[in-house]
């Protein structure tokens, strides 16, 4: 809704300046002192010329600006020998609607006027772009206090919440560009009386999902801002990728695409989608070299190791050697596992026992699987596996993690581990300044039990103590349980 005129004037007094001779600007006296403006109406931040004649030879003639009763400074300018005078001024942000242009000769107090309409404008901070692209609106010469629409070729693109315009009738919006054939566009705002519109070119753009990927990897096209229902291709470098033979694009100009990576070297390409009107986008893919990492990269005796891997050929099977001997399970290979698996995006995840070894480092290679049966393809990627002797808590800094149920978990230099609560042959030495002192047969451990508080008596505190006590002897009794596990002989492969 429109704010009262009232609020207008206050506006006005805001931010102008008043002109001190207001009874000379309106006084019914005839003024020989004449004006016009060039042009009688313009948005704001367009030049007006003020113009006229009769004034007082190389006399000051002042320009305001009059809304209601109220003027606004506007420029200055001396009149020439015969009292012409010419001077430009700068339409000010104001709220839409006719203003009075007024001249005052200084030297006589001749005054003369005219009307100028301020027209309303918008500008966008970007005039070209693609679907889905964030374009901000500004808006000036509007209806003060009056919610803005914002169209799109006629298709509502309004923000929520609505915008509505400040004192001064102007505004900031912003929208998100729809799907439209390339060309030029017609973006409008509106208040509930006045509009203005500006001009949004609409060019053509590709995305890619994935983005990179091994060979063989699914890639979905999507594609907008191309001519209206126009025939195209899509090549991956200089190989046409093309699916489904001739197709087209859709009326608004956008259209949808599937590929498969060709069989090519490891390195960025370029996707190149074109219509029939030689309107062309690009996109860059990686096609990745295969790597592998192991979690964790270095342990002890027969421990279960992850191999993680990226770039490997999608949704085909992988083998995993640890140096010459498969560490492959049996089960998985005879069933044919999903784990054993890529994933559509070339990523692969297996965890494998590592077969009791003596120290040293290893190297486990992930191999692909040829086509004639079960036997080795080419090496997709390596990682080296460092196997140490057994070391003590001290060696490897063991930190209990938590106890949830009978499953303590442990961290330690060699990674993260998990396994049930059972007995071990720990005792606890001593108390001292609230850090408890714990031996067991692989080492020391030392506990903070400071933050343990009795509720009672000094007794409830040590049987306090003893209960978290019990309870980290039972995870480093857990850890040791994993170590002898993990020494038992794994299932043959």
């Amino acid at each position: 809704m429109r704010k009262p005129v009232y609020k207008r004037m206050l506006i006005a007094i805001l931010v102008g300046m008043m002109l001190t001779a207001t009874s000379t600007i309106v006084s019914v006296k005839a003024s020989p002192i004449t004006v016009t403006v060039s042009p009688d109406s313009g948005p704001v931040g367009s030049t007006v010329t003020v113009s006229g004649n009769e004034a007082t030879a190389g006399g000051e003639v002042r320009v305001y600006m009059a809304i209601f009763f109220f003027a606004f400074f506007a420029a200055t300018t001396n009149a020439n020998s015969t009292g012409g005078y010419s001077v430009n001024i700068t339409v000010p942000a104001l709220p839409a609607g006719a203003y009075s242009i007024a001249v005052l000769d200084v030297t006589t107090g001749d005054t003369a006027n005219t009307l100028f309409t301020i027209q309303s404008k918008i500008t966008l901070t970007s005039e070209e772009g693609s679907c889905y692209d964030e374009v901000t609106v500004k808006g000036y010469g509007f209806n003060s206090g009056d919610l803005i629409t914002l169209t799109f070729d006629g298709d509502d693109v309004t923000p929520s919440p609505q915008q509505e315009t400040d004192d001064l009738g102007s505004f900031e919006a912003r929208f998100s560009v729809p799907s439209a054939p390339k060309g030029t566009h017609t973006v409008e705002a509106s208040d509930s009386t006045n509009s203005a519109s500006a001009s949004f070119t609409v060019i053509p753009k590709i995305r890619l999902s994935p983005t990179s990927g091994p060979t063989a990897t699914v890639v979905i096209v999507n594609g907008t801002g191309f001519a209206s229902s126009a025939a195209f291709s899509v090549e991956f470098d200089t190989i046409n990728v093309t699916m489904y033979g001739t197709i087209s694009t859709n009326p608004d100009g956008s259209f949808m695409q599937i590929f498969l990576v060709p069989d090519v070297p490891n390195e960025t390409y370029t996707v190149n989608a074109t219509d029939d009107d030689e309107n062309s986008a690009t996109a860059p893919f990686l096609v990745p070299s295969p790597a592998m990492t192991l979690e964790p990269s270095a342990t002890f005796g027969s421990s279960v190791v992850t191999a993680k891997g990226s770039g490997f050929p999608p949704s085909s099977p992988v083998l995993l050697y640890l140096e010459e001997t498969l560490v492959v399970s049996l089960s998985d290979l005879m069933t044919e596992s999903p784990k054993l698996f890529a994933d559509e995006y070339g990523s692969y995840e297996y965890s494998f026992i590592v077969p009791v070894t003596k120290p040293g480092v290893y190297k486990v290679t992930a191999y692909s699987i040829s086509g004639d049966g079960l036997r080795i393809g080419e090496e997709l990627a390596s990682d080296s596996l460092t196997v140490v002797e057994d070391p003590t808590l001290t060696d490897i800094n063991a930190r209990l993690v938590s106890i949830n149920g009978s499953i303590a978990t442990i961290e330690t230099d060699l990674g993260t581990i998990e396994v049930d609560l059972s007995d071990v042959n720990a005792r606890l030495v001593s108390i001292d300044d609230g850090v408890a002192t714990i031996e067991t047969d692989l080492g020391t451990l030392k506990v903070d039990v400071s933050d343990i508080q009795a509720e009672t008596v000094p007794a409830g505190y040590e049987l306090a103590v003893a209960s978290t006590i019990l309870a980290l002897i039972a995870a480093i009794g857990a850890w040791i349980s994993a170590i002898l596990i993990r020494r038992k002989t794994p299932p043959i492969a």
